[in-house]
């Protein structure tokens, strides 16, 4: 089982799309995928089709009121895609967290054994703050993060906050942790500053940039209101070709 955090401290970088998109890319290969939403903002709830709902949620495994995280998973309209529910259902949680006087960092760690075995791939759907203390369980737990950036000014020079991060994860209690890669979500190819970034990216981060991007494509922002991921509501469109060909990308990697 891969664990795989999809994290930007930054806002606005595609982070649930692509947690979303490429969850649902593997499930269609025939993969099982769980994405566990620990976003307050619970945007990748919101935006699946959930046909089973357990009442249990991650708040009550953490809070202690008895239900194992097997019981907490959701089915979803994609076959092989299931769901940890997470929005304002994670306030009880982060509350019982904040409360403990040791180990509130890996809470998370702890519970990921409880995990049926049947899954290939967690992926992690992350808010965008470095300091939510979910997304410190969430790196202490995860074997692998993924560094969605747009092609603007903050977000460039963002990434290097986040590799730092890691490297701090890395020495302070989660050595197995590796950034997997960086790369382009909403890219318009017929922008000078996107142009320049598709050729120079590569370059600048040769172990870390992937070569594949996301093309900026109106059937992304579609996708959520019919409750699907790309790979299901518009297969031909040009950024689901673009999430299949990051898929390839990030398999290779982790099986490289």
């Amino acid at each position: 089982m891969k664990t795989i955090a999809i994290m930007n401290q930054k806002g606005g970088t595609g982070k649930t799309t692509s947690a979303i998109n490429l969850a649902g890319e593997l499930a269609q290969r025939g993969r099982r995928v769980l994405l566990i939403d620990t976003d307050t903002q619970g945007n990748a709830t919101s935006n699946l089709e959930l046909t089973e709902v357990p009442a249990a949620t991650l708040a009550d495994v953490i809070t202690g009121k008895g239900p194992v995280l097997a019981e907490t998973i959701c089915r979803t309209s994609t076959e092989g895609l299931d769901l940890i529910r997470g929005g304002g259902l994670l306030a009880p949680a982060l509350l019982a967290m904040q409360e403990l006087r040791f180990g509130r960092d890996t809470v998370l760690r702890r519970l990921l054994p409880q995990i049926p075995p049947e899954y290939d791939f967690v992926f992690f759907d992350c808010s965008p703050s470095l300091e939510s203390l979910f997304n410190i369980n969430v790196l202490m737990a995860a074997q692998y993060v993924l560094i969605p950036i747009k092609v603007d000014k903050n977000s460039i020079e963002g990434y290097d906050v986040m590799l730092e991060t890691v490297r701090d994860v890395r020495e302070s209690g989660n050595p197995e942790i590796q950034v997997l890669g960086i790369f382009m979500t909403a890219v318009e190819t017929g922008a000078s500053l996107d142009r320049e970034m598709i050729a120079n990216l590569p370059a600048l981060l040769p172990e870390l940039a992937f070569q594949t991007y996301i093309r900026k494509n109106i059937d992304v922002k579609k996708a959520p209101i019919a409750l699907l991921p790309l790979c299901r509501f518009s297969p031909r469109c040009t950024a689901a070709a673009d999430y299949a060909a990051l898929a390839d990308e990030l398999l290779a990697r982790m099986e490289g």
